[in-house]
């Protein structure tokens, strides 16, 4: 394909994006159903697409056109790259600009506002605190592996993701982390990846793991385990003697978990019912639970465009609802641990002070932000114990 015709193709898979579709789901249908593309190809489109997403409003307006074609005209003028090498009509490229478009593209622009600065909608630009920090957002975000270090060093891994043509870095925030440089397509297919030594894991999920005490003995839970990059990751930091349980209220999810963790040769207890109705004790309790995800929407941009104010308020309830329900399945020692990957208060330091309100029996032991400015993605750690 050439480049112009990568753009048709953005232009189309953007379009039903920008009217609630998801991305992801877009992206793999038009592959689908356009076979002649190669992976270099998808791989394009793809970062034409996600480039888009995640700096929509300030493309649109630097075009001051609509829709996903004026977006793309806003990315190209962005990056100093000629119009009328991608809007030429020629073959299967974009129709040329019209004299209206052109005479809209030349015209002089207003300042940019703070939300179209910083590529969010209005109503969250108050729980963005006004940080211009936040502006990694923009950006496209790093690939990072978690090495499994009970089975392999970071320095064989990286020799052998070498040889098969990947360039891997430590990185000093998490002993288990790789961070990979430039191309990443070729991971899946890697002896390191088949053979469960490396999962693709961001490395500021992995020091949030870390960051906890696991028991010697007994039992560990990871409540809203979804496909299981954490539970992972505390598997492979856990004794033999400790006993560690996995659940998600949706199921489906761990079937992803189950697999992953026969490939990595890890032991984990995967539960059917909510614990939380049979009331067993565990020593440590770990709720990833369900939020925002605005700490991840470089990976995800689509997903700031869908949260609306409603939406919000109803992860608010569920947060609280989970804390709640599974603070009564904590031993008498044991530790409750909560983690988002926001970067809102109210789904942060917020719902944990309300948890201690409702709950005197409660304090919290220590708390950290993991920050965007660090080069990972944005996640909160809150770790309680019983009074």
């Amino acid at each position: 394909m050439t480049p112009a015709a990568r753009y048709a193709a953005a232009i189309e898979i953007l379009d039903r994006t920008l009217i609630g579709a998801p991305a992801e789901r877009e992206l793999t249908s038009w592959a689908r159903g356009n076979r002649f593309a190669g992976s270099k190809d998808r791989a394009a489109i793809r970062d034409i697409v996600y480039d888009g997403l995640r700096n929509l409003r300030s493309y649109a307006h630097i075009s001051g056109i609509g829709g996903a074609r004026g977006v793309l005209i806003g990315q190209l003028i962005s990056n100093n790259e000629e119009l009328s090498s991608v809007f030429n009509g020629q073959g299967y490229a974009p129709p040329i600009l019209s004299n209206e478009e052109n005479t809209i593209i030349y015209s002089l622009k207003t300042d940019m506002s703070l939300a179209i600065k910083l590529d969010i909608p209005d109503w969250l630009v108050p729980k963005f605190n006004g940080k211009d920090e936040y502006s990694i957002l923009k950006k496209r975000a790093p690939i990072d592996l978690r090495v499994n270090l009970n089975k392999v060093s970071l320095d064989n891994i990286a020799a052998s993701l070498l040889k098969e043509g990947i360039k891997a870095e430590p990185l000093d925030m998490a002993k288990t982390a790789l961070r990979v440089i430039g191309d990443t397509r070729k991971i899946p297919q890697t002896n390191s990846y088949l053979n469960g030594l490396i999962e693709l894991q961001d490395a500021g999920s992995q020091a949030l793991v870390l960051e906890l005490n696991f028991p010697n003995y007994g039992k560990v839970l990871d409540y809203c385990a979804g496909g299981g990059g954490k539970t992972l990751a505390m598997a492979s930091l856990i004794s033999n003697n400790v006993i560690l349980s996995a659940f998600d209220r949706d199921p489906g999810r761990l079937k992803a978990l189950s697999h992953r963790a026969d490939r990595a040769g890890i032991r984990v207890k995967l539960l059917k019912k909510d614990p939380v109705t049979k009331g067993e004790k565990f020593d440590l309790v770990v709720l990833d639970v369900p939020c925002s995800g605005s700490g991840a929407w470089r990976r995800t941009p689509d997903a700031k465009w869908k949260l609306t104010q409603a939406r919000l308020d109803e992860l608010l309830e569920t947060q609280a609802n989970i804390i709640n329900a599974t603070s009564e399945l904590v031993s008498e020692s044991g530790t409750l641990v909560y983690m988002t990957c926001s970067l809102f208060d109210c789904e942060n330091e917020d719902q944990i002070s309300n948890f201690i309100e409702r709950n005197v029996g409660w304090k919290l032991t220590s708390s950290k932000r993991f920050e965007l400015s660090a080069g990972t993605d944005g996640f909160y750690l809150a770790i309680l114990n019983k009074l």
